[in-house]
């Protein structure tokens, strides 16, 4: 079994939205891979923002995707997937369960502040830090948890 990987993306520049424009950037190239990506936020508020940058991803064009929170069941997902649907889910740390989880993700995308619970469940994880000084303060302690958890961690710096 390969040891699991934590990819922590540092963005060097200051521009507005850059973590949610990097997460639609890292889940649409994962997504043409037909990989499925789980993208984390700390609120619903954040969530439906990512949404909205989401759907004007570019000027010709959006980046599909599902919000948990506005799914009927979380069982809607699974029967998506098996369709070839929407290989992109959004949504905050508290409104993952067990079931989401279940859909074996490719890859989650952490855009909360802390490092989910169930974080143990992906293979891969991309951490997304903006370059102000709360956001590094939260990503070292993430990293610390990463390091202790036995992940793989590897960091990129990145000019958007």
């Amino acid at each position: 079994m390969s040891k699991k990987q934590v990819d922590f993306y540092l963005i060097s520049n200051r521009l507005r939205d850059a973590k949610y424009k990097l997460a639609s950037r890292l889940a649409n190239k994962l997504s043409r891979l037909d990989k499925k990506a789980l993208i984390i936020t700390d609120s619903k508020e954040q969530t439906e923002h990512l949404s909205q940058i989401m759907w004007s991803f570019r000027d010709s064009s959006f980046l599909a995707h599902e919000r948990i929170d506005q799914l009927e069941s979380q069982a809607e997902i699974a029967k998506r997937y098996k369709q070839g649907l929407n290989f992109v889910v959004i949504g905050d740390a508290l409104s993952v369960s067990a079931e989401i989880l279940e859909n074996n993700f490719s890859v989650m995308i952490n855009l909360a502040s802390e490092v989910p619970i169930y974080s143990h469940h992906f293979e891969r994880v991309a951490e997304i830090v903006e370059s102000d000084d709360s956001e590094k303060k939260a990503a070292r302690t993430r990293y610390k948890h990463y390091q202790g958890e036995g992940f793989s961690i590897e960091t990129h710096s990145l000019e958007l």
